[in-house]
């Protein structure tokens, strides 16, 4: 898709992603002052979402981000278990869902396909195998990329779901950020380390928050521009 045809993709049907960060010692605080002022997301209940991320030959997803580039792609196959890393339900079949995310300043717009694989294979195949190897056949399927995507980085974390109550606002807290896996063909092997960091995020339709979460939003959490993907990556290298 052009730059000019996204750009008016996102005018329509984008929204807003502001995220701000804290450090991962407030996390407990921040979810008990959440509980209170909002609703929690029954629909969604606290999981550990597991995401791997595919990269070009020249990790441009990567490079885009590091560069503050305007235009923004990034293709990840993510799926979702219990805060015990299991999955939902006793069925070997796992939901997985393939998404390309674009972003145009501070505006996304994400795509999904579902899909679904075996748990224990989706778990126990390096990154570099065959197995995860076949999801750029998938993509290739659904949008034309013409790139061949190799799995890069598998990043984890426990996410707690909120929705804004006089705005139906959705809101998300982000806690235990790690990396899972790497492909060792690209990267070294990953800290056993969560980051010291959590995120807060909200996803809507205005590019300001509910006045609701004002206080939180300008006393206690920083506005930031902050990329699981990227600081994973950073912290590879240190």
């Amino acid at each position: 898709m052009d730059s000019s045809r996204l750009t008016k993709v996102l005018e329509k049907k984008g929204e807003f992603e502001l995220k701000y960060t804290f450090p991962h010692i407030l996390a407990h605080s921040l979810e008990g002052w959440l509980a209170i002022t909002c609703m929690k997301d029954e629909k969604y209940p606290e999981s550990r979402v597991q995401s791997i991320y595919l990269e070009a030959a020249d990790a441009r997803s990567y490079q885009e981000k590091i560069n503050s580039d305007f235009f923004k792609t990034k293709f990840r196959v993510r799926w979702y278990e219990t805060k015990e890393g299991r999955p939902y339900g006793d069925a070997d079949q796992l939901p997985v869902f393939l998404e390309k995310k674009m972003k145009v300043g501070s505006k996304r717009l994400k795509r999904r396909w579902a899909s679904s694989t075996v748990f224990n294979e989706l778990k126990n195949n390096s990154l570099n195998s065959a197995f995860h190897g076949n999801w750029y056949r998938q993509f290739s399927e659904q949008t034309g990329v013409y790139s061949v995507l190799q799995p890069f980085i598998q990043i984890s974390y426990s996410r707690k779901r909120f929705i804004d109550p006089s705005t139906g606002v959705r809101i998300s807290l982000d806690c235990n950020i790690k990396v899972e896996r790497t492909n060792s063909q690209f990267l070294p092997p990953p800290p056993n380390l969560a980051l010291d960091v959590g995120v807060f995020e909200i996803k809507g339709k205005n590019h300001e928050p509910p006045s609701m979460l004002a206080y939180l939003t300008s006393n206690i959490v920083t506005k930031d521009r902050f990329s699981k993907y990227e600081r994973c990556i950073s912290s590879l290298e240190t």
